[in-house]
């Protein structure tokens, strides 16, 4: 059984560090891939953990050590033991990666002796992300859908996924479902985050932006045209 193409863009895609395009891309991914929806959901709290640390832990400046001298020998003998085991050549990968190390030592020994200290590059406030998770069935109505959420500096993206199962010989054709996302605040108000007309055996990315941080959101919900809550999020 073949590794998956994407296997290794969970945590990228959990943490914000794709590219918009990149991230529909996975999005797409995430419908048929099972694998990869678990590895989504087993990171959905790293977010939140890495928010708990204190601010200026982050910003503290980094000691300095002076690499030791066998590092990049024993990086060197790490990489000829898994072409060994693996019986095929070193990869280009590998090999950058052993000159990262070395130019990023130089550089943090050029900056210790030009008098400069080494500052951690804090995490972007603008960046929070809860992952692409399903939401919960309230009501079979054939219905499924993922939903993430990224806090902006201009408030929260929402990005999604609906899917409308094929209803094979009961749906007739000729008719669409209204659908309307909604958010719900701490404050007991309602954002609405937008809306589409729905048949069988279709599916329904996108994304838009509403007005409220992401902290001050309570939960998702996917209604029918009548408010009636279909699917739910909470957070």
């Amino acid at each position: 059984m073949s590794e998956c193409s994407l296997a290794h863009s969970d945590a990228a895609y959990v943490l914000g560090s794709l590219s918009p395009a990149e991230r529909l891309d996975y999005e797409r991914h995430l419908r048929d891939c099972e694998p990869c929806r678990r590895a989504v959901a087993a990171l959905a709290g790293m977010p939140g953990l890495l928010a708990r640390v204190p601010r200026e832990q982050v910003e503290a400046p980094l000691p300095f050590e002076p690499l030791p001298e066998t590092v990049l020998p024993a990086l060197v003998a790490t990489v000829r033991r898994e072409q060994r085991r693996r019986g095929v050549l070193v990869t280009l990968g590998a090999a950058a990666a052993i000159a990262v190390v070395a130019l990023g030592a130089t550089a943090l020994q050029a900056a210790r002796d030009d008098g400069q200290t080494p500052v951690a590059e804090p995490p972007s406030a603008s960046e929070t992300v809860a992952a692409s998770v399903p939401m919960k069935v309230l009501l079979d109505d054939g219905v499924s859908a993922d939903v993430s959420l990224t806090q902006r500096d201009y408030g929260t993206e929402v990005s999604w996924i609906c899917r409308y199962a094929d209803q094979g010989s009961d749906y007739s054709g000729g008719h669409a479902y209204r659908y309307n996302l909604v958010a719900y605040t701490r404050d007991g108000g309602k954002e609405a985050i937008g809306s589409w007309l729905a048949t069988p055996g279709h599916t329904y990315p996108g994304s838009n932006t509403v007005a409220v941080d992401l902290a001050d959101i309570t939960k998702v919900e996917l209604q029918n045209d009548h408010g009636q809550a279909i699917l739910r999020l909470r957070l």
